[in-house]
């Protein structure tokens, strides 16, 4: 393994924080096109999903999308 310079880890993880408002979990990821994806599945769930990078800073928030059923 080269651990000189020139070497470049993967993607930096991504934490979504997801709450349903009475509780909280957390999931990390170390690929940002699958924290996206994850992400938009738990916010069509009905969950708030709030994405933090690595170093801790807020990237994006996700409102609950309630899917609607036609009748």
């Amino acid at each position: 393994m080269n651990h000189g310079k020139g070497h470049h880890s993967p993607s930096p993880t991504v934490l979504l924080r997801i709450s349903d408002g009475s509780c909280q979990m957390h999931r990390a990821f170390s690929d940002f096109s699958q924290a996206i994806c994850a992400a938009e599945a738990y916010a069509g769930a009905g969950f708030v999903v709030a994405m933090i990078s690595a170093t801790g800073r807020f990237l994006m928030r996700l409102q609950p999308r309630w899917q609607s059923i036609a009748v």
